[in-house]
C-alpha cells in the first residue's frame, strides 16, 4: 500500500480517562515546590540536581511511603509515583470504591487519571533557521543543549540520529532498562520506557519506536542532515543531544497514553537534566488548568528552569479547542501553519501542467503512465460518474477522466477497467474541492485524484482526447504559506488565555519514519515520509528553543519563552494582516529574530478575559532589558480595526541592561457589541532597532451560538442497544462559551434514542455530555443531530 498523506489528530477516547485509575496528590510539598520556595529563580535547576534536590526528594519520598501503606491497606493497588514535580501516587482501585482514597489521612485530592493521543527541509527557512545558525557562535545549532522527546520513542538506526563528531556528556547515556542502552548512542543519550509501568500489557516494553510519530518529531527538533528520497531535511538543531522518553505503546496495542506515563516521564527528563522538553500529544477537552495535573506538573518543570513545548493539537478548525497539557501557562503552545509546499504526483496533458495530483491507497506501478485522456461525460457517460456499466471496449488502452460522487471510487474504477482503461484520474466536486486519497477496496485499476478546479482545467482540455502523463513519483508543488492549518486548535484557552502562544509549520512536513513495524502509523519502508499536525510545529519551536538557549545561555524559561513568542513575525502579511491572535498567537516562528531581540516580556501575552460591553480593567506587564548596553524602548498600541484598545501608563522608557520596569496597562470601553477586541502592544528598540510584539485580547460574548464542536466520540465503535457518550461545547463566534443556551440532542435515523443530555462544565468548562442509546440493528449508522439556537449538528456513529 502506498502512504501518501499523514495527519495526526488528537482525538480523545470517550470519556478522555483511563478507568478504575486516579491521580493521588498528596499533602505537602513536592520537592520542585520547595526549591522554588527556598532558592532563587537563576539557582532552582542547579539546586534540584545537586545534593539539595537529592535530599528533598528523598524527604518527599519517606513522606509518600506512609500515605501509600495507609491506601494499600484500603486496597488501593499503587502503580507509581513522582515527588520531584509533584507529590503524587498513582493509583488502581475500583472506581466504586474510590471514596476511600479521598478520605485517607494525607491526601489533599484525588483527580482521574486522563488519557492522551498523539496529537523539514522547508520549514527551516520559513521559519529563518538558517540565519540564526549564522548567529549560533561558538555553540551553533544547538550545541551541547539536551531536548527530551516525550512520544513513541525515537529508532536511533535512520540516517538522522547519526552520532558521529558527538560525544554523550558526563553521565550519559541514562536508561530505565538496562537493555534499552541498545536505544542510545552518543547523540541520543537517554532511553526510557514507561509502557510496563503505566500502560496495559504490550508486546514491546522497549524504549524502541514501533509507530514512528516520535522519530518523526525526534528528526524535526534535533536530527542531523540526511537525504530521503524527495529531499535533504535537518531538524532545527541538528547539534542538540535528543533524550527519548516512551510514553506510548505497541500499535494496536496502547495507542494512547496516560497521566501516570507523562508524569513520570516528565519527572525523569526535569531529573536528567535535559534542557528542553517536547510533548506532541494532547487530549480535549480540557479540564481547568488548576485540575489539570499535567498542566501543573508542567508547571513545575518551567519553575526548575526546563522550557516546555506542546502541541497545540488537532482539533481545529473551531475555535476553544486548545488540548491539554497545552492549556499550561507557562509552557510555549505551537499551533501549526502550513508549509510553502507539498507533495503530489505531477499529471500532465500534452504540454499543460503538471498538476498536483493524490494516488489512490492501493498498489500503485513504479513507472508513469502514458495515454490517451478520455473524458467519459462527452460520450461514454453524460453524468461522467462512472457509476454504471460503460460500453465495452471503449476505454481500450485510455486513461479515463471521472468526476467524484454518487458511488463509491472502487465502483468507478472497476467500470473505468471493464471498460478498457488502463488508469483512471477522478476530480473532486465544487462543495468538496480538494483533492484526497482515495480508498478504492479491492479495485486494482491505477487512480489518482485531483482538484475540482484542475479538474476542470484538465476537462477543457480532454475534448480531443490528448496524451497525458500520469506520474507515481512524488514531487513538491508551491503553495502559499500564510494559512493557519485547518485542523489546529484555535483559543481562547481554558482560562480564557491567549493559546496558541504562536506557529510553526505543521503541514506537508518531510519527516524520518520508523523502518521496523509496518504496523506503525509512520512507518516506511525508505524511512521518510509527508506528514501533518500540530506534532510537528512543537518540535520546530523546541529545535528553535536549544539553538537559542545554545547561543544565548543564562537566561530563564519565561524568558526564552518571550524571546521565541514576542520576535515571532505577524501572521500574516495582508490581505489577512487581521488574523486573529487566538488563532496564531503572536505570529510565525522567526529565529532570526529571537536571536537578536534585546528585550524580554512577563507575560508574553494579555488577556483581558471575558467580559461586558463596559469595562474598566487593568493588567501589568514586565519590560526587561537583557541586551548588552542601555536603551530606549517606545511603546505604542496597534488595535484589529478601530476596536479599543489598551493604555499603557508610558510611552518611552529608558533601562540599563539587565534592567526592567513594569508597565501599568488599562482598558477601558464601554457600548462594545459582542466579539473580539485584540491587536499588539509594540515595543521598539531606539538603539538595536529589535521589535517585540505582544498580543492582547478582550472578548464580549454573544448570545448567537455560532460552533457546535464535537469533543469526543466513542473510540470503538459500540454495540447495538448499548449507550455511546459524546462531548460537545457550544461557542459563539469569538470561542466564548455560549453558557446561557441549552442545547438539545434528537434521533435523526437509526432507531437509537437520547437517554440524557448533562453539563459536565464542573470538570471541562463548556462541555456536556449526550447519552445516546443506540438502534437494535447491528453495523448501523445511528444519526443524532445536536441543537443550539438555532445552530444544528449532526453526530453519526456507527454499530459494530
Amino acid at each position: 500500500m502506498r502512504r501518501f498523506l499523514i495527519f495526526l489528530f488528537s482525538i480523545p477516547l470517550a470519556g478522555g480517562t483511563v478507568p478504575d485509575r486516579f491521580i493521588v496528590e498528596l499533602s505537602g510539598e513536592s520537592a520542585a515546590e520547595y526549591i522554588a520556595r527556598t532558592v532563587p529563580a537563576g539557582q532552582r535547576r542547579e539546586a534540584l540536581l545537586g545534593q539539595l534536590g537529592f535530599e528533598t526528594r528523598a524527604l518527599v519520598r519517606r513522606r509518600q511511603d506512609t500515605v501509600r501503606a495507609r491506601l494499600e491497606r484500603s486496597g488501593a493497588h499503587i502503580i507509581g509515583s513522582v515527588d520531584t514535580v509533584a507529590n503524587a501516587l498513582f493509583v488502581q482501585m475500583p472506581a466504586a470504591r474510590s471514596g476511600r482514597l479521598r478520605r485517607t489521612r494525607g491526601v489533599r485530592r484525588v483527580l482521574p487519571e486522563r488519557t492522551y493521543e498523539l496529537a523539514l527541509d522547508h520549514a527551516l527557512p520559513l521559519h529563518k533557521v538558517p540565519q540564526a545558525w549564522s548567529l549560533g557562535g561558538a555553540y551553533p545549532q544547538g550545541a551541547g543543549v539536551r531536548i527530551a522527546m516525550i512520544d513513541t520513542g525515537i529508532d536511533i538506526t535512520h540516517p538522522g540520529f547519526k552520532d558521529t563528531g558527538f560525544q554523550a556528556p558526563a553521565g550519559f547515556p541514562i536508561v530505565t532498562a538496562a537493555s534499552d542502552k541498545a536505544y542510545t548512542n552518543q547523540k541520543v543519550i537517554v532511553a526510557r520506557s514507561y509502557v510496563a509501568q503505566c500502560l496495559s500489557t504490550d508486546t514491546d516494553n522497549s524504549a524502541q519506536d514501533d509507530v514512528g510519530h516520535g522519530t518523526g518529531t525526534a528528526m524535526t527538533a534535533a536530527g542531523v542532515e540526511n537525504t530521503g528520497p524527495l529531499a535533504t531535511i535537518s531538524g532545527v538543531a541538528p547539534q542538540a543531544y535528543l533524550g527519548n522518553y516512551k510514553v506510548f505503546g505497541s500499535p494496536g496495542v496502547n495507542d494512547a497514553t496516560n497521566s501516570c506515563a507523562i508524569d513520570r516521564a516528565v519527572e525523569d527528563a526535569v531529573n536528567d537534566g535535559m534542557d528542553v522538553i517536547n510533548l506532541s500529544l494532547g487530549g480535549v477537552p480540557a479540564p481547568r488548568v488548576a485540575d489539570d495535573d499535567e498542566a501543573q506538573v508542567l508547571e513545575s518543570a518551567v519553575s526548575m528552569g526546563v522550557i516546555v513545548v506542546i502541541a497545540a493539537g488537532n482539533a481545529g478548525p473551531d475555535p476553544n479547542t486548545i488540548g491539554s497539557p497545552g492549556t499550561a501557562p507557562s509552557a510555549i503552545t505551537v499551533g501549526a501553519m502550513n508549509n510553502d509546499r507539498y507533495f503530489a504526483t505531477p499529471f500532465k496533458v500534452g504540454s499543460n501542467g503538471p498538476y498536483p495530483a493524490v494516488p489512490a491507497f492501493e498498489a500503485l506501478p513504479t513507472s508513469g503512465i502514458t495515454a490517451a485522456l478520455v473524458d467519459i461525460s462527452l460520450k461514454l457517460d453524460s453524468s461522467g460518474l462512472a457509476c454504471a456499466a460503460l460500453p465495452a471496449n471503449s476505454l481500450t488502452g485510455n486513461i479515463a477522466l471521472i468526476l467524484r460522487g454518487t458511488c463509491t471510487f472502487e465502483v468507478k474504477l472497476n467500470y473505468a477497467q471493464q471498460a478498457g482503461a488502463i488508469a483512471a484520474l477522478v476530480y473532486t466536486y465544487a462543495s468538496s474541492p480538494d483533492a484526497i486519497v482515495m480508498d478504492v477496496g479491492t479495485a486494482t485499476l491505477p487512480a489518482e485524484m485531483v482538484s475540482n478546479q484542475d479538474g476542470l482545467t484538465i476537462k477543457g482540455l480532454a475534448g480531443q482526447s490528448p496524451q497525458a502523463t500520469m506520474s507515481f513519483s512524488q514531487a513538491p508543488f508551491a503553495v502559499d504559506p500564510n494559512t493557519v492549518a485547518p485542523f489546529s486548535a484555535l483559543g481562547p484557552s481554558v482560562d480564557l488565555s491567549i493559546k496558541p502562544d504562536l506557529l510553526a509549520v505543521g503541514e506537508n512536513v518531510y519527516v524520518a519514519a520508523e523502518t521496523t513495524d509496518p504496523a506503525g502509523e509512520l512507518y516506511s519502508p525508505d524511512g521518510y515520509l509527508v506528514s501533518s499536525g500540530t506534532s510537528y510545529s512543537a518540535p520546530l519551536l523546541a529545535g528553535a528553543a536549544a539553538v537559542l538557549k545554545a547561543a544565548r545561555p543564562g537566561f530563564t524559561p519565561l524568558e526564552y519563552k518571550s524571546l521565541l513568542i514576542n520576535s515571532a513575525a505577524a501572521a500574516f502579511p495582508p490581505p489577512d494582516a487581521a488574523q486573529s491572535v487566538q488563532n496564531a498567537g503572536a505570529g510565525m516562528l522567526d529565529l532570526n529574530a529571537a536571536m537578536l531581540a534585546t528585550l524580554s516580556v512577563n507575560p508574553a501575552s494579555i488577556s483581558f478575559g471575558v467580559g461586558s460591553g463596559t469595562s474598566q480593567l487593568s493588567s501589568t506587564v514586565r519590560l526587561s532589558n537583557i541586551g548588552f548596553s542601555k536603551d530606549t524602548f517606545q511603546i505604542s498600541v496597534s488595535p484589529t480595526g478601530g476596536s479599543p484598545a489598551p493604555v499603557p501608563a508610558i510611552t518611552s522608557v529608558t533601562l540599563d541592561a539587565d534592567r526592567y520596569v513594569d508597565v501599568p496597562l488599562t482598558f477601558s470601553a464601554s457600548g462594545l457589541a459582542a466579539g473580539a477586541y485584540q491587536g499588539f502592544l509594540v515595543i521598539q528598540a531606539t538603539n538595536s532597532g529589535t521589535v517585540v510584539r505582544i498580543p492582547y485580547w478582550y472578548g464580549v460574548a454573544s448570545s448567537t451560538p455560532a460552533h457546535i464542536t464535537i469533543l469526543s466520540v466513542p473510540s470503538t465503535p459500540p454495540t447495538s442497544s448499548t449507550v455511546a457518550n459524546v462531548w460537545f461545547r457550544v461557542t459563539d463566534a469569538s470561542g466564548i462559551i455560549s453558557a446561557n443556551i441549552i442545547p438539545t440532542v434528537s434521533v435523526t435515523s437509526g432507531g437509537g434514542a437520547v437517554k440524557a443530555v448533562d453539563s459536565i462544565d464542573s470538570s471541562y468548562p463548556g462541555v456536556w455530555n449526550a447519552d445516546l442509546l443506540m438502534g437494535p440493528t447491528p453495523a448501523a449508522d445511528n444519526v443524532f443531530l445536536i441543537t443550539a439556537g438555532s445552530l444544528t449538528q449532526s453526530v453519526t456513529i456507527t454499530t459494530q
